[in-house]
C-alpha cells in the first residue's frame, strides 16, 4: 500500500483494550505516544503535504492491559474550521485567505510531528508553531502552550541531556533573516530562553544535536522563497529551493558562552534526523541519515518519487580548525535513527533506525557506527513501519525493546511491534492489535511506570 503517510485516520478513540498476539515482556509498563498527520483532507478538499495536516496522536499503554487511543490535535486552528464548516488554513483553502493568513502571521499548531514529556506534562510538536499541551491520560487537547519563553515557534526535535538533567531545543523566528532561538526545560524549574543566533539564510531547519557541553546545527542550504510564500502558493514543498553553491553552514555553539557561535563552512547536503552527537579529543562526532539534497521534501508527500535515498553518515568537527568531515558508515538506506536515551551527549556505540530494503521492504535495525555491523529484523512484505522508539531495560546499550507502529495492509491494520533489540532477526515478541489502520507517523516518545 502507497498512501501509509498521504491518508486520513479511519477512527479516532481514547483508550481502549486491543488485540495482544504473544506475551508482553515482563518490566515494559508505560506508555508509546506517537504524532503524525492524521487529516490528509478538510471538508472534502485534499491537502497537498502531510506537513499541513492536523496532527494524530497514537498512544499505546502497556499496564494490566494492553490498551490504545488515536485522537485529532484540536488546535484553536482545527477548531476555528470546525465551526466554520470549512477550510481556513493551508492549501485546502482559497488562495486569498492564504494571502491574508501569512501577513497576519496566523497558521495552525497542527502538532503533526513529534511528542515532547516534560515534567509530566504531555505537548504535540511541530516546527511551525508553538507547542499543544495534551492530557496525558485520554489524549485530549488542552490548548496552545508558550512555556512563557516561546515567542513563535518551537521545533519538533527536543533533546533531553542527561548530564545536565535538561531538555535543549530551538525555535525559529523569520524578519529580513532567520533567527534561531535557543531553549532549555530543566527537570525540575521554569523553562529559560537562553540565547539566538542569525542564520545564513532564510530557509528549512528540522533538527540539530546537543552533547554536554555544545549545541551544533547543521543548516542546509534549502533556502526559502519569499515570493512564493508571500503570493500564497498552496504546496508547502514549493517555499524552498535547493542552492548547492551555497554550501552548508555548521554552527557549534558551546553550552556556556553561547554568545560565541563558530560557524565552519561544508560541502552542500541535508540532513533531517541527528542519531546522537559527542565530544571526543576536542572534537564534536555526530551521526546521522544524510541526503544529497532537499528532494525528500517533495517524496514526503509522494512516495512513490525518484529521489536519492539517505545513509547513516558520521560527522567529525574541529571547532578550533573549523573543519568538517563527513564519512558514510552504512550504506543502506535509513532513517529516524536515535540511541540510547542514557548515551544522549556522549559516545554512543549503537544507533538503532528505520530501515529499509528494495526487495525485503520495511526493517528496525540497530548498527554500529564505528564498525558497519548491523542487526536488522525485516518486516513482513508489503507492511509499512515506524521510527522505533528504543525503551532502555537497564544502562546497556542493546538492552531493551523497540517499539515500531506498523500499517498491515492486508486487514488494512495496524499493530505496535515489540522487538527485542538484543534479538531483532527474531521478529517481534508480541504485537498489540489497533481494529483500524493508522497513517504512518513521524516521530513518538515513551513515558515510563512502575
Amino acid at each position: 500500500m502507497s498512501d501509509g503517510l498521504v491518508r486520513s485516520v479511519a477512527r479516532t478513540h481514547g483508550f481502549e483494550p486491543l488485540r495482544v498476539e504473544g506475551a508482553v515482556p515482563d518490566g515494559l509498563r508505560g506508555t508509546l505516544f506517537r504524532a503524525g498527520p492524521g487529516l490528509m483532507e478538510r471538508f472534502g478538499r485534499p491537502l497537498l503535504h502531510p506537513f499541513e495536516a492536523d496532527g494524530a496522536i497514537t498512544g499505546v499503554r502497556f499496564a494490566d492491559e494492553v490498551t490504545g487511543a488515536c485522537r485529532i490535535v484540536e488546535s484553536p486552528g482545527y477548531l476555528a474550521e470546525e465551526a466554520a464548516g470549512k477550510p481556513l488554513y493551508g492549501s485546502a483553502t482559497a488562495w486569498w485567505r492564504r494571502i491574508g493568513n501569512r501577513f497576519k502571521a496566523k497558521g495552525k499548531a497542527t502538532g503533526n510531528t513529534s511528542t515532547l514529556l516534560w515534567q509530566d506534562r504531555l505537548f504535540a510538536l511541530m516546527e511551525g508553531n508553538k507547542p499543544m499541551e495534551l492530557a496525558p491520560g485520554d489524549l485530549s487537547t488542552l490548548g496552545k502552550a508558550d512555556l512563557g519563553v516561546i515567542p513563535a515557534s518551537f521545533s519538533a526535535h527536543p533533546h533531553r541531556v542527561p548530564s545536565r538533567e535538561t531538555t535543549f531545543n530551538f525555535g525559529l523566528r523569520y524578519d529580513r533573516d532567520m533567527h534561531v532561538d535557543l531553549f532549555a526545560l530543566p527537570d525540575r524549574g521554569e523553562a529559560r530562553k537562553i540565547g539566538e543566533f542569525t542564520a545564513p539564510w532564510s530557509g528549512l531547519l528540522h533538527d540539530f544535536v546537543v552533547t554536554e557541553n555544545h549545541m551544533v546545527f547543521v543548516i542546509g542550504p534549502a533556502k526559502m522563497v519569499l515570493w512564493k510564500v508571500l503570493l500564497g502558493f498552496p504546496d508547502f514543498a514549493e517555499f524552498f529551493r535547493w542552492d548547492p553553491s551555497a554550501g552548508t553552514e555548521v554552527v557549534v555553539l558551546p553550552l556556556d558562552d553561547l554568545e560565541s557561535p563558530i560557524r565552519i563552512p561544508a560541502d552542500p547536503f541535508w540532513v533531517w534526523h541527528f542519531a546522537n552527537g559527542f565530544e571526543l579529543d576536542g572534537q564534536i562526532v555526530l551521526d546521522c541519515c544524510r541526503y544529497p539534497d532537499l528532494d525528500s521534501l517533495i517524496a514526503i508527500a509522494d512516495e512513490e518519487a525518484d529521489i536519492a535515498p539517505s545513509t547513516l553518515w558520521r560527522m567529525t568537527i574541529d571547532p578550533t580548525a573549523k573543519t568538517v568531515h563527513s564519512e558514510e558508515r552504512w550504506a543502506h538506506v535509513c532513517e529516524f535513527p536515535s540511541v540510547h536515551p542514557a548515551r544522549v551527549g556522549t559516545r554512543h556505540e549503537t544507533v538503532f533506525a528505520y530501515a529499509e530494503d528494495a526487495d525485503q521492504g520495511f526493517q528496525v535495525a540497530a548498527v554500529v557506527p564505528d564498525t558497519g555491523d548491523a542487526a536488522i529484523w525485516a518486516a513482513p512484505e508489503g507492511h509499512l513501519g515506524s521510527e522505533p522508539v528504543f525503551v532502555p531495560r537497564s544502562p546497556e546499550e542493546r538492552d531493551g525493546w523497540l517499539l515500531s507502529l506498523v500499517l498491515d495492509p492486508e486487514p488494512d491494520r495496524s499493530y505496535l511491534a515489540v522487538l527485542d533489540a538484543q534479538r531483532l532477526a527474531d521478529g517481534p515478541v508480541c504485537k498489540a492489535w489497533f481494529d483500524h489502520p493508522i497513517p504512518r507517523t513521524f516521530h513518538g516518545t515513551f513515558a515510563r511506570t512502575e
